[in-house]
């Protein structure tokens, strides 16, 4: 383990003047995204039941306001409407596409509020285009509030009764995340995807910066640094900063070689972090540095870069961290919230710390000092050949548990449903360089295919945990990338990469079913308890119909939510295009109106067993929730966006 020694820091929540919604919430509120500051996706209680679940219907739908704005000006693109809103007493809060909250009552559907923003004044952000994952909600005494993220880099507060400004915050408002950072920020290289969280008093803000792989911009050298700030809750002041990567005289610097932690940028927390708010600990997990795929300009293990970092939420002083990926060189962001879950192993109680990522693996710690619960070897790793680069001999792979989803490619991986798919899938592998994980990216060939790809193994939907039994829920899905490096002439890097899915013959996934999973893990002992397809799958495909497949899984990740019986899965959607916005800076999707599968699924907790479904109105591509009004339990997705209307679409699930 790379790791600065660890201590412990702690204080209670009665010390503090602004307590997490764990404190606060009532029976059947989604009061924070992931339903919680431990991010557990569960809501316990009510009269969810196996029999409840076969009679689940649509009991309304809720467009989300913004559509109309999005069809006027198509500069603005969308991408896919990625929101999950919370509840709180029966009232929903959601965010839409382009930003805009909405306060919606949640036995109806009707529209209480809205309050723009404006994130969009200045034009589209990068990467992906306009991406709302939620807001934040919170108490600070009486007072509700809620917090909203914008586009182009503020954070909003809102009088949660009324939708309107809480003036005596910030600057009227609304604080400014770009200013004072270790360096001046590009607004237009910076935006808000994932909502803030409030912990210990204070709001951090998970902040998206411009990847190397952006679309319409030459490579340059000064990228964004991955600085984390946080405010005051009550007042809107900044009270410290994380600075990622560190300056010269912080812990970690020495990783970074020839200075390069002066220029490179990113590795920057877009996933939301997580709040243990008696222990006065936020764990933060982190993305990968510029560039993505070549590490020639920034040599060394490249702290805090794909790792999680545990910090006294009063001062943002370390207390411990732990890095997934030295050097990394595959975009294996952390990308999901870790999962705070007290567990029992082998007779000792553990407050712990479970970390799922894009290459397959579940890193668990125990949160109060970093100290792994299972054994993290470090095992030597394919090498490459790329002039001027410099690999790291090692990578950390966790004992326990196992890999939940496919690591490496080799011809025992590919589809073999039949002779035929199997010798063209044969085919296509040899396109590329390929081996097991951690192959580096290369200039040879088509490219280094990676498996898990960019997108995951397991992706930002994240998983779910019961706080009751231990039992972490995953979903997964195996989407290959090729990783194609070119020489740079005169830019900022001598290499940069070039990535794409790759598919497999006759429009199927390249390797065997199922195409995407849930895996039950028992972390009291690390065992895998069961695993099934998410979501049916293309068994009616014309090339394998004839194996009479029951379920295969949609090849995308799915989202979940957790209730004590009941598992609620919804795979994404699968018609989406890609492409390039009109202003040549960002992607594009455009979802399509012929989904084939926008379905919820119940499944049996205990064995993964289906137990009910229903058909919704159009493709799932954010996390779902579940919520209790009016003697009702809901389920509610998030469907449309990218040319599409967005909407929410309740659920009745007993």
């Amino acid at each position: 383990m790379r790791s600065d020694k660890a201590r412990t820091l702690g204080a209670i929540c009665a010390m503090l003047p602004v307590c997490g919604s764990l404190a606060m919430a009532n029976d059947g509120d989604w009061a924070q995204y992931g339903a919680d500051t431990t991010s557990s996706r569960f809501l316990s209680g009510g009269k969810v039941t196996a029999d409840s679940v076969k009679n689940m219907k649509i009991a309304w739908r809720a467009p989300l306001p913004g559509n109309d704005l999005a069809a006027d000006n198509p500069d603005l693109r969308t991408w896919v409407n990625e929101t999950t809103p919370i509840a709180v007493d029966g009232i929903l809060y959601s965010s839409s596409p382009l930003g805009l909250v909405t306060a919606i009552d949640g036995q109806t559907g009707k529209s209480l509020w809205t309050y723009d923003p404006q994130g969009y004044a200045d034009g589209s952000p990068p990467n992906l285009g306009f991406i709302s994952r939620g807001i934040t909600f919170f108490k600070d005494g009486d007072q509700k509030r809620v917090i909203a993220n914008t586009a182009n880099g503020y954070l909003v507060m809102l009088d949660a009764a009324t939708g309107k400004p809480v003036e005596s915050w910030g600057d009227s408002g609304r604080v400014d995340i770009t200013k004072n950072l270790s360096r001046p920020v590009d607004r237009s290289l910076i935006t808000l995807n994932s909502p803030a969280i409030v912990c210990g008093g204070q709001i951090i803000p998970s902040i998206a910066v411009l990847d190397s792989f952006a679309i319409g911009r030459p490579p340059f050298k000064y990228h964004p640094p991955g600085d984390v700030p946080a405010f005051d809750a009550k007042t809107g002041k900044r009270n410290w900063v994380f600075h990622n990567p560190p300056k010269e005289n912080e812990a970690g610097a020495d990783s970074w070689e020839g200075g390069s932690l002066e220029s490179t940028g990113s590795s920057n927390m877009w996933a939301r972090p997580s709040c243990d708010e008696e222990a006065g600990m936020v764990y933060m997990p982190f993305s990968t540095p510029t560039n993505d795929f070549y590490g020639g300009h920034r040599k060394g293990d490249g702290l805090f870069g794909e790792s999680l970092v545990a910090v006294n939420v009063a001062t943002g002083k370390i207390a411990w961290h732990f890095q997934m990926v030295h050097h990394g060189l595959w975009d294996y962001d952390l990308p999901t919230s870790p999962s705070l879950i007290d567990i029992t192993v082998d007779g000792k109680k553990i407050k712990a710390v479970a970390q799922v990522s894009k290459q397959g693996f579940v890193y668990t710690f125990d949160r109060t000092n970093g100290k792994p619960v299972w054994p993290i070897e470090e095992k030597a790793v394919p090498q490459g050949n790329v002039p001027g680069e410099k690999y790291s001999p090692t990578q950390p792979f966790p004992s326990k548990p196992a890999p939940f989803v496919q690591q490496g490619a080799s011809e025992a991986d590919l589809i073999d449903l039949t002779p035929e798919l199997k010798e063209e899938a044969k085919k296509i592998l040899a396109r590329y360089v390929h081996g097991s994980l951690f192959t580096p990216p290369s200039a040879e060939k088509a490219g280094t295919l990676l498996v898990p790809g960019v997108l995951g193994g397991g992706s930002w939907a994240g998983p779910a945990h019961n706080p009751k039994t231990g039992v972490l829920y995953v979903p997964s899905f195996t989407i290959p990338f090729a990783i194609k490096l070119k020489k740079e002439n005169g830019a900022a890097y001598d290499y940069t990469g070039t990535w794409a899915g790759v598919g497999g013959p006759d429009g199927l996934p390249l390797f065997k079913p199922p195409f995407s999973t849930i895996t039950a893990i028992d972390m009291n002992t690390g065992d895998q308890l069961w695993r099934v397809p998410a979501g049916k799958g293309p068994t009616n495909h014309p090339a394998i119909k004839a194996a009479k497949l029951d379920r295969v899984g949609v090849p995308r990740q799915s989202h979940i939510a957790l209730t004590d019986n009941v598992l609620f899965v919804a795979p994404e959607g699968t018609n989406s295009v890609i492409g390039l916005s009109t202003r040549g800076t960002a992607l594009i999707t455009q979802a399509t109106k012929d989904e084939a599968e926008p379905f919820l699924y119940a499944h049996d907790v205990k064995t993964g067993a289906v137990l009910g479904e229903v058909k919704l109105p159009g493709g799932v591509f954010g996390g779902i929730m579940t919520y209790r009004a009016g003697g009702r339990q809901f389920v509610v997705a998030p469907i449309g966006g990218a040319g599409l209307d967005a909407e929410l679409v309740a659920v009745q699930v007993d």
